[in-house]
């Protein structure tokens, strides 16, 4: 069947999203800011809340400002590419790599893969690859109690973003079909539907042509 071949189902749910945003940068906030003055450690504080600010400012416009209570494939690409930046950007100021909280960089382009084009998911899981790469060997050195770069072995230093892009590939594979199936699903449900309804009005249409005939008679 040609319903079942391609599918168009490409949308992301607004007051899901920003919810899902609201719960991170809460707990960004929450995170950075125990840290540095509960745990008296010492790094970038400043500019790490400047950088969830960023991100609460991007939320407040999202539902300000887009009236639509579906995301388009473009706009949630944008925001998308601006999580992952911000995400970037707050391990690059708190350790880099070694961050324990460097998984949730790949949540993203995997939120993405359920909802959106191949031609974006596949540009986000690229984006991501890139920020994991940039964040190997680019990060500000803190205090936080993270493993001393220089006391461990490089094979455990470097199989940390190894294991990082396993799972960004892994992951997004299998959201990537299982996105798929439910949306050629959807589509066959929608065909069912559709049949349906079309039964209906020519039962309905031999209803009143039966009606018309007898009254005739």
């Amino acid at each position: 069947m040609e319903f079942l071949n391609n599918s168009k189902n490409y949308s992301l749910n607004r007051k899901t999203y920003t919810n899902l945003r609201w719960i991170a940068i809460l707990g960004q906030f929450i995170a950075i800011n125990l840290a540095t003055f509960f745990f008296k450690y010492e790094f970038s504080f400043i500019k790490a809340n400047l950088i969830v600010l960023i991100g609460a400012v991007s939320n407040i416009y999202l539902l300000s400002f887009y009236v639509k209570n579906i995301l388009s494939n473009r706009t949630a690409f944008n925001f998308l590419i601006i999580d992952i930046l911000q995400l970037t950007f707050l391990f690059y100021f708190t350790g880099g790599i070694l961050n324990p909280f460097i998984i949730f960089l790949i949540i993203p382009s995997v939120f993405a893969s359920l909802s959106l084009e191949k031609k974006t998911n596949y540009t986000l899981i690229l984006f991501t690859f890139l920020c994991i790469l940039s964040l190997t060997f680019f990060y500000e050195d803190t205090s936080l109690p993270l493993p001393d770069r220089s006391l461990i072995s490089e094979y455990f230093y470097f199989s940390i973003p190894i294991s990082l892009i396993i799972a960004l590939f892994f992951l997004n594979y299998f959201a990537i079909v299982f996105a798929k199936e439910s949306n050629l699903r959807k589509d066959a449900l929608d065909k069912i539907q559709q049949l349906i309804a079309k039964e209906h009005e020519l039962v309905s249409l031999g209803g009143q042509a039966a009606a018309a005939a007898h009254s005739l008679a």
